[in-house]
């Protein structure tokens, strides 16, 4: 059997594109994608917890090549992108060309033969198969490996443990006593669609980040109205869009005036989460360090919802886990029944668990760290590394 000449790792939103500028823009079929999972989307098919959604405008995050004239509201919930995921490869006819429950082990670089040689672990029949190709793409993205966190003592608990992105829907949290674990975007979203659900709920969050006020506008149907049948309306507000987001980076620089709006930002952030959140929790939830050290947090009603009684935010970490529950670093201890792991992902360890082996016979990480790190010209190439691009 002839090779697949080009090979896509991941079916996520960088591998779908990408499928759909070789078939539909360049005319180019002869490319398979490989997916681990039991089917397309990538992040937005790992992370199904309650609250799951984007936090970036929606006619912004979308293909450029398929606008939705129909969203529903400007920052839609993970069901709704999913959805227009599956119907926007449908729709250009890319489903043939993906393979699903399908990993890839890694991938090595043939000087002789001129190939990448490319190995992969079939998921259900644990059966491993190699296929060769003259230009490999990973399309994994850095939100495909859960950062799990081993904390002392977490063998010994008897309740449930599961992270954000394995969330298990079999279990039914309704009167139970929770823990959450890590203060990023994704408990963010979990905490206030938990807590109505739940008897007890505490947050263990070692340090402060900055929330921004999240509105989150219902087109109406004049508005989706609009985007159908008005020419170019879609595309103008789209480019709008665009160009507030590029412009809210422009205040991490170091000029004077970049200073001056990063501050102005930082205070109206400042003004926005005392005003929303518990005066007890004050002298901790503001950050300490600049706008840009940590990812912006959209507030989804994460604030208000620390109001509830049942609810408490611990600026603390964890010392250890027992049979039944959670000691801080401080020696406090509580007892839970389930503990939600909201600690992130492996952004850091680039295309784990692969190994890219080039040509003179080193993995990419092991020339990464014989570097000063990841290193790619454009984000995209690596030297030592033929054929071979990162989207």
């Amino acid at each position: 059997m002839a090779p697949h000449k080009t090979i896509i790792i991941g079916a996520g939103a960088s591998g779908i594109a990408m499928s759909h500028t070789l078939k539909c823009k360049l005319g180019y079929t002869n490319f398979k994608i490989y997916e681990k999972r039991e089917g397309l989307g990538g992040t937005w098919r790992a992370n199904t917890y309650p609250g799951c959604g984007s936090d970036v405008a929606i006619h912004l995050y979308s293909f450029s090549f398929n606008l939705n004239p129909n969203w529903t509201e400007e920052l839609c919930d993970q069901e709704e992108i999913l959805n227009y995921m599956e119907s926007t490869v449908d729709k250009f006819g890319l489903r043939p060309y993906i393979q699903f429950n399908c990993e890839c082990l890694g991938a090595t670089w043939s000087n002789e033969r001129q190939l990448w040689d490319v190995t992969f672990l079939n998921l259900r029949t644990k059966e491993k198969l190699v296929e060769s190709a003259n230009v490999l793409l990973s399309a994994v993205g850095g939100f495909s490996q859960p950062r799990i966190v081993e904390f002392p003592g977490m063998e010994k608990f008897k309740g449930r443990v599961f992270h954000t992105a394995e969330w298990d829907h079999s279990y039914d949290y309704t009167g139970k006593k929770m823990a959450v674990i890590g203060n990023g975007c994704s408990a963010a979203q979990v905490v206030p669609n938990v807590a109505p659900r739940v008897a007890k709920l505490t947050q263990y969050a070692r340090s402060a980040q900055w929330y921004h006020a999240r509105p989150n506008h219902k087109f109406t149907r004049f508005e989706k109205a609009c985007f159908n049948y008005v020419p170019l309306l879609q595309r103008y507000h789209r480019l709008k869009l665009f160009m507030s987001t590029d412009n809210l980076a422009s205040v991490y620089g170091s000029s004077e005036k970049q200073i001056r709006q990063r501050v102005d930002i930082e205070r109206k952030a400042m003004k926005y989460i005392r005003s929303q959140c518990p005066e007890k929790y004050h002298s901790f939830i503001v950050p300490d360090f600049p706008l840009g050290c940590k990812r912006r947090i959209f507030d989804p009603g994460y604030l208000k919802s620390l109001h509830n009684e049942h609810v408490d935010l611990l600026p603390e970490g964890i010392k250890e886990l027992t049979e039944t529950g959670i000691v801080s670093e401080s020696g406090l201890y509580e007892d839970f029944d389930v503990i939600v792991l909201a600690t992130g992902f492996q952004v850091q360890n680039f295309l784990a668990p692969m190994e890219i082996i080039g040509k003179n016979g080193k993995s990419l990480r092991e020339q990464w760290a014989s570097k000063a790190g990841a290193q790619a010209y454009m984000g995209t190439y690596v030297h030592n590394f033929p054929n071979f691009a990162m989207l």
